[in-house]
Formats: C-alpha cells, sequence, structure tokens
C-alpha cells in the first residue's frame, strides 16, 4: 500500500509538471490587447490544479488504505518498490531543490508549488520505506495500510495548502498586515521629500 500510494503519487506528479509547463508558457507571454496586465494568474491555474490532484491521489490511497485494512494482504517483491522508490525519492529531492531556488529566484508560485510537492513526496517516501521496512521485519501485515493513511493524511495536507495559496492568489487577496506596514514605513520615507 505504502508503495502504491508513492506510485500514485509519482503519476500525479507527472500531470502537475505537464499543467505546470503549459501555464509557465502562457504565463510568459506579454501582455496583449486581451490581457493588459498579462498572463501572470495563469500560474494559479496550475498550483490549483496540481492541489487538486493531490488531494485526489490522497483520497484513493485512503480508500484503498482502508479495504487493505480489513482485507490484508502479504507484500510481494518488497525489494523491487523499495528500490524503485528510494530511486524516486533522490529524483524527487533533486528535482524540487532546484524548483525551489527558481521558484524564489523567478517568483514563481507555479514553480515554488511544485518544490513543495516534491519536498512532501520525499518526507512520504521515506515514510514508506520506515513503513514497508516494518512490515517486512514484524510480518504485522496491517502496518502497511496504516503507513497508508498516514501517507494519504500527509498528502492531503500538502494539496490543501496548494489549493488555498492558489484561491488567494486568484482572488487578489490583499498583503498581511505586517507587510503592508512595512511598505508604508518605506512609502512614507520617500514622500516626505516630495514623492506622493
Amino acid at each position: 500500500m505504502g508503495l502504491f500510494s508513492d506510485a500514485l503519487e509519482s503519476i500525479v506528479n507527472l500531470a502537475g509538471a505537464l499543467m505546470a509547463l503549459t501555464m509557465l508558457t502562457i504565463a510568459a507571454r506579454p501582455a496583449d490587447e486581451d490581457h493588459a496586465y498579462g498572463h501572470n494568474k495563469a500560474e494559479y491555474f496550475s498550483s490549483g490544479v496540481e492541489g487538486t490532484l493531490i488531494l485526489i491521489a490522497a483520497a484513493s490511497i485512503g480508500i484503498t488504505a482502508f479495504q487493505r485494512l480489513l482485507a490484508p494482504q502479504p507484500l510481494e517483491q518488497i525489494g523491487l518498490g523499495l528500490g524503485v522508490s528510494i530511486v524516486a525519492s533522490i529524483v524527487n529531492l533533486s528535482v524540487a531543490l532546484v524548483l525551489q531556488k527558481a521558484g524564489k529566484r523567478y517568483h514563481s508560485v507555479t514553480l515554488e508549488a511544485s518544490a513543495q510537492h516534491l519536498m512532501t513526496d520525499v518526507w512520504t517516501s521515506a515514510g514508506v520505506l520506515v513503513g514497508v521496512g516494518a512490515v517486512a521485519l514484524t510480518g504485522w501485515e496491517r502496518l502497511d495500510p496504516i503507513v497508508a493513511f498516514i501517507v494519504a493524511g500527509n498528502i492531503t495536507w500538502s494539496g490543501i495548502r496548494i489549493v488555498r495559496k492558489s484561491v488567494l492568489g486568484l482572488m487578489d487577496t490583499a498583503l498581511p498586515a505586517e507587510e503592508q506596514t512595512a511598505i508604508r514605513r518605506v512609502l512614507e520615507k520617500h514622500s516626505q521629500g516630495g514623492v506622493q
């Protein structure tokens, strides 16, 4: 179950990456007659879709884990599954670090959401490795769906955060009060010299 949840999350990663690529391409377009302020908001659609895909994956994992909790099954081909999971985790970590750096550099909500998503996957994979290893050592088959529930919870939390940030961005939510105060302080210094 843990490895299944990891594999399902990898499929979600691919779909999210394709959506991100499409929306980043659109967001990079300059302002035109129909979009006087540019196309930057396209990035919020991408992160919203990615967050929604994450939530769908979490629900699927939860449903399958519940079925396996009621009817446990022995684990098969643990070595192969763990090997694939470890390689995927290393790739996810590497890509997440690159995306995180690029997201900050270019102020891209899409790249930041993808980086957060992949980092969540890295931690999720670590949990899966521990869970599958514990099942292999103890033989207690119900540990597998229990770990899958924990993984689904972690994925759900990540999906909710990403969707929330997307919605707030699309709704043009005001900056937090402390950031508004900091901006006013900077502007007040300049307004005393005649700039308004």
